[in-house]
């Protein structure tokens, strides 16, 4: 019974062991399979941002060969502006060059009047003045006036006096 009691010991002891083991052993499945889940979850959110990313690449992408497009157009489009500013430029720079050259011929045309008119001032006060001087000199009686018929009409005009226009009887009895 000693054996028997060892033996028993011996087994009791050994479930025990075996016992802490499984019990262990299914601690160590339990920390795996959570582990396995949570890599599982990981793995499933990686590729879903994965999926995402890929969409967002090919969108962008595609965003990009939009954008490209439209700077090849409107880089076109600022050269054919640019062509007809260069145009638009030139003929402003002909317009300036042919209003200096007016302005330049208005000066001269302006300087010239300017001269004509101080001439034609200077002269007309000339013509003024021998005006006066001859009206003066026809105010002044000539003696030779005095000598002159008074029945003469030419004589009469040369010297400034009106002749006396005789009523004609039959002028008369005409009205």
């Amino acid at each position: 019974m000693k054996n028997f009691a060892v033996v028993l010991g011996l087994m009791v002891a050994s479930i025990m062991g075996l016992l802490g083991i499984i019990h262990s052993r299914r601690d160590l499945v339990h920390e795996m399979i959570t582990s396995n889940h949570l890599e599982s979850v990981k793995n499933k959110v990686s590729i879903d941002l994965l999926k995402e990313l890929q969409g967002n690449i090919a969108e962008a992408t595609s965003r990009v060969d939009e954008t490209k497009k439209q700077t090849e157009e409107f880089t076109e489009k600022v050269r054919t502006t640019q062509k007809a500013a260069d145009g638009k430029k030139a003929e402003l720079n002909t317009c300036n060059n042919d209003l200096s050259q007016i302005k330049a011929e208005i000066g001269s045309l302006e300087a010239e009047r300017s001269k004509t008119d101080t001439e034609f001032q200077q002269k007309k006060s000339n013509l003024n003045e021998q005006i006066n001087k001859l009206k003066k000199e026809l105010e002044i009686h000539s003696k030779v006036c005095d000598y002159i018929k008074k029945t003469s009409v030419e004589g009469m005009k040369l010297c400034g006096i009106e002749p006396q226009v005789e009523q004609n009887p039959g002028a008369a009895k005409a009205a």
